[in-house]
């Protein structure tokens, strides 16, 4: 909680008072991410969402991708919780986009974007840290679409 309130300018007291523990602030700064009326509602909006969410220009308030803070490391089960429950959410709002019951392909899914948020920080690795959401709308489309499709859509198209 120090390292949070000499990043944000305060003192630790104040970060006390108002969040109470790092459970509190952890609470907080999910409630803070889009909640159910903002997330996509078809595979169009989903790839458009994802495209800017993991480009370049996300995020600046934060200067990394919010979805980090999910794999900071802590000693309390009640975050541990939170995390789990923060996934398995996101996992099911993919589930619903996708009108799919196969809750492997959406988390998959999830786990690339993670994945890309992970090396957009902390490795760097170009050109994927510096795409925009423009050059990732392609891609993104061709991974969604992939892990997305149900699949007796797919075996319908090979038949």
């Amino acid at each position: 909680m120090r390292d949070v309130a000499a990043d944000a300018g305060v003192n630790l007291a104040l970060i006390k008072r108002y969040f109470d523990s790092k459970e509190g602030l952890f609470k907080a700064a999910l409630a803070a991410t889009p909640g159910p009326g903002e997330f996509p509602s078809d595979r169009d909006a989903l790839v458009e969402e994802l495209s800017r969410q993991l480009s370049v220009d996300a995020w600046p308030e934060f200067g990394e991708h919010p979805v980090l803070m999910l794999l900071r490391v802590s000693e309390n089960e009640n975050v541990e919780e939170l995390r789990r429950t923060a996934m398995e959410d996101f996992s099911n709002r993919l589930l619903e986009v996708s009108g799919d019951g196969e809750m492997l392909r959406a988390q998959l899914l999830l786990a690339l974007g993670v994945g890309v948020a992970v090396i957009r920080s902390g490795v760097g690795l170009q050109p994927l840290s510096g795409a925009t959401a423009e050059e990732l709308a392609g891609p993104v489309k061709d991974v969604v679409d992939a892990l997305l499709t149900r699949v007796s859509e797919s075996k319908d198209k090979d038949q």
